[in-house]
């Protein structure tokens, strides 16, 4: 008779996504993965080797179904595709932005295994979002910027407006302009909100005809 599967490392994964989230890579202990999984630290060296191969899976997990789906994006213009493409980095960045903060400052603390993989990985999509910002400057739907300046500013708008919530809560703020944090996170992250944010960065590099 085989031997009834105890999903050991989808235990181990599920709680390291959950710490990772919270705590970020260079807070997370293997150690406290293996308690709150109710695994011991052995089996945790069998299923993922290291701590660094174990972030690494979490982070291609998260990263790799929404590179999945922006791969697959396209419409009847260019145009319309990029603004489909900046919609979709819109709401991973809205859905994902604990992380994001959390990842960024393990990067800026030196986190070799964070590092790496944006590195090696988190620049696929932009890549993608290069080739789309090419085509319509070919098709003359959008000004002749340096594409890598596009990026950023395309980068700042649409995924670093999503973090401003969280580090106005992380520095303890809880009023903007005489709006609640939750008023204000709702003016910057509803899906309505990130729509009106794509156009307004769509409409600010349409080539105008004069």
């Amino acid at each position: 008779m085989s031997r009834k599967s105890t999903h050991t490392d989808k235990k181990l994964f599920d709680q390291g996504r959950k710490l990772l989230i919270k705590k970020g890579a260079s807070q997370l202990s293997v150690r406290e993965v293996c308690d709150k999984a109710g695994v011991n630290l052995g089996m945790f060296n069998y299923h993922f080797g290291s701590k660094d191969k174990f972030i690494e899976k979490i982070l291609l997990d998260i990263y790799e179904s929404f590179l999945a789906d922006f791969e697959l994006v396209e419409s009847d213009t260019k145009l319309d595709t990029l603004e489909l493409q900046l919609t979709l980095m819109a709401r991973f960045a809205r859905d994902n932005r604990h992380l994001i903060l959390v990842l960024l400052n393990d990067v800026l603390n030196g986190e070799k295994a964070v590092q790496k993989f944006a590195k090696s990985k988190m620049r696929k999509h932009f890549m993608i979002l290069a080739k789309t910002l090419k085509s319509c400057q070919k098709s003359g739907e959008i000004i002749d910027a340096p594409i890598p300046l596009l990026l950023t500013q395309i980068a700042g708008s649409i995924g670093l407006s999503n973090l401003i919530p969280e580090v106005l809560s992380h520095l303890g703020i809880n009023k903007v302009f005489d709006l609640g944090l939750k008023a204000v996170t709702n003016k910057l992250i509803t899906d309505e909100a990130i729509e009106l944010r794509v156009k307004i960065v769509i409409q600010g590099i349409k080539k105008v005809d004069k």
